[in-house]
């Protein structure tokens, strides 16, 4: 008989991020924020945070995008999840469990709200140059294919209470 796994200390953020992708005047763009607060403050990743209890993931994604950049899009479905395992001030680690939602733009400039330092739009080409968080890092080979299938998972919702 295998032993019980034992509680581990810390605790779990789920949380969402934006991919907002469109058009500019040197092709294809994605939507940036630089960090305002840790984890990764000062590195630009996609506009995103905290799934708050309750809420659709899609409608999540949808708030922090608005909440952070002013930017209105509408989601398509989750394309990407990944995992963040960091520490916090004190050193005890906070596991992160993040969906990436592909979203499709509607309308807006970008500006920085929220805990976002900046917002922008960056041309495809240009983000190898860019201070990128560990997750849209290694995302950037897969990034155009994710926008350009816009195959995504339609998350189902059960509630029990």
């Amino acid at each position: 008989m295998r032993p019980v796994a034992r509680p581990r200390p810390g605790r779990i953020v789920v949380g969402v991020g934006a991919i907002v992708p469109r058009q500019g005047p040197r092709g294809s763009e994605v939507l940036l924020v630089r960090r305002g607060n840790e984890p990764h403050a000062g590195l630009w990743s996609f506009p995103g945070g905290h799934l708050e209890p309750g809420e659709p993931i899609l409608e999540a994604a949808r708030r922090e995008l608005v909440e952070e950049t002013g930017v209105e899009a509408a989601p398509l479905g989750v394309v990407h999840i990944h995992e963040l395992i960091a520490r916090d001030g004190n050193g005890e680690p906070t596991h992160y469990v993040i969906m990436d939602v592909l979203m499709r733009y509607i309308g807006g400039e970008p500006r920085a709200g929220s805990d976002a330092a900046e917002a922008r739009f960056v041309p495809l080409t240009d983000l190898p140059g860019y201070r990128l968080s560990p997750g849209v890092r290694q995302l950037l080979p897969r990034l155009p294919r994710l926008i350009g299938d816009a195959c995504s998972l339609q998350p189902l919702r059960t509630v029990s209470l």
